[in-house]
């Protein structure tokens, strides 16, 4: 993406949410909003198995953005498009070997916090049955 808004811009985005262009909230255990200036995108993630998910992606726009034929939207979802691939093969390379007798757990990032949050909710949700 260029740095220019896909679509209208929400009016009450403060300029420092402006500069940031975006915040991200996360919904144990398996949802995350990205809220842009301009659009909203919703992920929702659904174990299929132990080595199977699936992923689905809705993108909510003002409707003035939606009546505007001259709004390309395709630019936010060929740029979530390649975000959410290199993310899912990043995930799927931290993920192997984790069948594999010797191992015992793995070491997280500061930034990996919401992974944390999701491990301890799993954790307290586990030791309640």
């Amino acid at each position: 993406m260029d740095g220019k808004p896909v679509g209208v811009p929400f009016p009450a985005v403060s300029p420092e949410d402006r500069k940031a262009a975006h915040v991200y909230l996360t919904s144990v255990p398996s949802m995350f909003i990205v809220a842009h200036v301009d659009y909203v995108r919703v992920v929702r993630l659904r174990p299929l198995g132990p080595e199977r998910t699936e992923m689905s992606i809705e993108f909510l726009f003002l409707p003035e953005t939606l009546a505007d034929p001259k709004r390309d939207l395709m630019n936010a979802v060929e740029f979530t498009n390649i975000v959410m691939s290199e993310d899912a093969e990043i995930c799927e390379l931290n993920q192997r070997g984790l069948r594999a007798l010797p191992h015992a757990g793995g070491v997280l990032m500061p930034e990996e916090h919401a992974i944390r949050q999701f491990q301890n909710w799993l954790r307290s949700e586990l030791t309640r049955t």
